[in-house]
């Protein structure tokens, strides 16, 4: 199975709204947040600044745009009816944010239209993610920003010991729903080559809390999944699930994974 995210809104509405519910408890939790305030609470923006997100999901990272980045107004554009429609419900109320059904390659704004491009999570599913990165640069105006976020999806572990078996649910996961592991290892080139400027890059190490509810997400997935590939019977991924469930109740459980912010400009006289 390719990753269902590159091309999401070709997926069964089923698939689009496990994915809406899990990128909700995802973007919802306070370290997720942490890790948004840490590289969007920095950026200078001008007056009136318009904002945009590519792949917005379920609009909660679009709304930081205007709480954590000071713009004015801000836009999601986002493949998945099902996630543009959640993100209406969500914040239809606030007439600074808008939300829109489009492809992240071909987003169809005018030349120098914003001030601030997001891309959160986006470019691991992105197959080609040189055409999204080239694509922000044509939009931002002259001075704009760019401001990438993603996982180092190598680094992502539930294991607490050798042969931990639900990290091979974390792994089979992974290797299902992400295009490319490397991306943030590998965006100074791209952005390099699309005319940027690069700016601040971060670290940002993400630990599992409290109930471990978007954690538990993955490895519900995972074993999911390899049931549907037939490598695990039902019996054995419901007694997975109920062990990660067990050590969250124990105070055993562990997830981790490093994120990696990159800030770039377009330079003033391009």
């Amino acid at each position: 199975m390719s990753d269902p995210y590159s091309d999401l809104g070709a997926q069964d509405t089923a698939l689009q709204e496990r994915i809406a519910a899990a990128m909700e408890a995802r973007c919802l939790e306070p370290a997720q947040v942490a890790i948004r305030k840490a590289y969007l609470s920095d950026l200078k923006l001008p007056g009136n600044a318009r904002a945009l997100e590519l792949g917005s999901g379920t609009g909660h990272v679009t709304k930081d745009l205007l709480d954590l980045a000071g713009a004015e107004t801000a836009h999601g554009l986002e493949p998945s009816p099902v996630m543009v429609a959640r993100a209406q419900e969500t914040f239809g109320d606030d007439a600074r944010l808008t939300f829109g059904i489009g492809d992240a390659r071909r987003t169809g704004f005018e030349d120098a239209s914003f001030d601030l491009v997001l891309m959160h999570t986006l470019l691991c599913h992105v197959p080609g993610p040189e055409d999204v990165v080239q694509e922000a640069f044509r939009i931002l105006k002259p001075g704009g920003v760019l401001a990438i976020c993603d996982g180092d999806y190598n680094t992502a572990t539930a294991q607490i010991a050798d042969f931990d078996p639900l990290e091979q649910l974390i792994r089979f996961m992974i290797s299902q729903n992400v295009t490319n592991l490397w991306i943030m290892r590998q965006i100074s080139g791209m952005l390099a080559s699309a005319g940027f400027e690069a700016g601040a890059r971060r670290g940002h190490g993400y630990v599992a809390e409290g109930e471990a509810t978007y954690f538990l997400t993955v490895i519900d997935r995972g074993a999911d999944r390899m049931v549907e590939e037939r490598l695990l019977f039902p019996e054995t991924a419901e007694a997975l699930k109920a062990e990660a469930r067990r050590r969250v109740s124990a105070k055993t459980f562990f997830g981790f994974m490093t994120y990696v912010s990159q800030i770039a400009t377009r330079p003033l006289n391009h």
